[in-house]
């Protein structure tokens, strides 16, 4: 299982903050980093999120990722941009929620011959189940609800997906309970997607569901350990280990004590 770090725009259309994010998330557990480009009308300038990152920026952010030995990858929901972007030679793409009823984008990222992650985010399962008979294996699917409300999340969904399409199916956080994340884990999600941030008190677009740079490394590890108690499935008989002798000693010196305060007490 992979861990997927998404900068969004979280960066506020700032190309400082964007590489700031890079530079702190190459140092992270995370193995790998998605940058989002929306389509261009997108980009109005009203808000300092809305403001567009220039090639240059996306190039070093690239570097920068790549060069820590983390995958690379773009988050787009649009052909145009797909095309226009192709020069960045992402590691792999993840198709945005709406993207899915693209199939001429779909189709693009297929070729480029890089895993394509499809979010599912505002789909049903007969959507899903129609574009997995389009492109097979060639795509994977990501379960997501597009709310932060823990009873929206269905995880149950991810194992639905998984054998209704054939697909492997990650998990996508959209839910301002980050322990979902480590429950996910029963149902073997291939990797899990979320945001990240850089500040706790600051409103960021993707904010209550993003989880905080510093907090970053500390989630992975609680995660990873967590997946060490799913196993392997297969019920076999259990050997408990044998004591050395200082744990005999110990245990020994324990149960004396209690037998002790027993006769205390009569």
């Amino acid at each position: 299982m992979k861990f997927v770090s998404e900068i969004g725009v979280n960066h506020l259309g700032s190309e400082k903050i964007a590489i700031r994010y890079c530079k702190f998330l190459a140092s992270t557990q995370t193995d790998s980093i998605t940058m989002q480009i929306r389509e261009s009308d997108f980009y109005d300038e009203s808000i300092s999120w809305k403001n567009e990152l220039t090639k240059e920026c996306y190039l070093k952010c690239a570097e920068i990722i790549r060069d820590s030995k983390k995958s690379f990858g773009l988050a787009v929901g649009d052909l145009d941009t797909a095309k226009y972007y192709e020069f960045l030679k992402p590691d792999f793409w993840k198709v945005l929620s709406w993207g899915i009823k693209n199939l001429s984008l779909l189709k693009f990222l297929v070729k480029s011959d890089c895993p394509v992650f499809v979010s599912t985010g505002i789909s049903g399962m007969d959507e899903i189940i129609s574009v997995a008979k389009k492109f097979g294996n060639k795509i994977s699917f990501i379960h997501t609800q597009l709310s932060v409300n823990i009873d929206d999340v269905n995880l149950s969904a991810i194992a639905t997906i998984r054998e209704a399409t054939g697909c492997q199916v990650s998990f996508g956080l959209h839910c301002d309970n980050f322990d979902v994340m480590g429950v996910s884990l029963t149902f073997k999600p291939e990797s899990l997607f979320f945001y990240v941030k850089e500040k706790p008190d600051f409103d960021y677009p993707d904010g209550s569901y993003a989880i905080q740079l510093s907090n970053l490394d500390y989630t992975i590890g609680k995660i990873n350990i967590l997946a060490k108690s799913i196993g392997h499935g297969t019920k076999k008989s259990f050997v408990p280990k044998t004591l050395s002798t200082e744990e005999q000693r110990s245990l020994s010196n324990i149960r004396s004590g209690v037998r002790n305060i027993k006769t205390e007490i009569k």
